[in-house]
């Protein structure tokens, strides 16, 4: 697929289920498709703060069993009819990418660069949303869909104990993916001019 056509068919894709064998792709596709294209995303000063874990099968089905026991917890008496169908889907598809931060990385970063020390936070969390974006891309490119999640922090201490997460990785955010069984609706966009302007010049 080339860059712009991928560009224009990533969309948040709810839709999903696990036969990705079914549009000829594998987990070994996956997994090189994500591992080929994260080191490759820049980074400030190289800092290369974002740590990426693959769950596929079994351990992406008890991610979201532990995400949906742990929001149920705190539901108390709301109803959580929508929530639960929400897991479901998240469940029924074929994987889940966690998105990390290295936040010992920033660190040794900022200590390295001390003038600009305040500034590697916002650095990382731009660097590691580049990488999510390469990586949904690269996913679109193998002819999957994906959507992206946040149920950090609520989900974090338990999911490091299940998973044997390092300590100093912060959870940034969960990219569900799997054969699309839907298509998303229509959604509106912004013309390019309305985006993008032209300094003092006219082109």
């Amino acid at each position: 697929m080339e860059f712009r056509d991928a560009v224009a068919v990533r969309r948040s894709v709810y839709a999903l289920d696990g036969d990705i064998g079914a549009v000829g792709v594998t987990e070994a596709d996956v997994l090189e498709a994500v591992r080929s294209v994260a080191p490759l995303v820049p980074s400030a000063f190289n800092m290369r703060s974002a740590r990426l874990v693959v769950l596929f099968g079994e351990d992406h089905r008890r991610l979201w069993e532990i995400t949906e026991g742990i929001l149920r917890s705190r539901a108390g008496d709301r109803d959580f009819s929508s929530t639960e169908a929400k897991m479901r889907g998240f469940s029924e598809a074929a994987g889940t990418v966690l998105f990390y931060e290295d936040t010992e990385a920033v660190r040794e970063a900022a200590d390295a660069n001390p003038r600009y020390a305040d500034n590697f936070p916002v650095w990382s969390e731009q660097g590691v949303a580049m990488v999510q974006y390469a990586v949904w891309l690269a996913i679109c490119d193998l002819g999957l869909g994906a959507n992206l999640q946040h149920y950090n922090p609520l989900i974090d201490d338990e999911v490091r104990r299940e998973f044997g997460i390092q300590d100093g990785l912060r959870l940034v955010s969960l990219m569900v993916f799997g054969r699309k069984v839907g298509d998303p609706g229509p959604k509106e966009r912004h013309p390019g001019e309305h985006v993008v302007s032209v300094g003092r010049s006219q082109v």
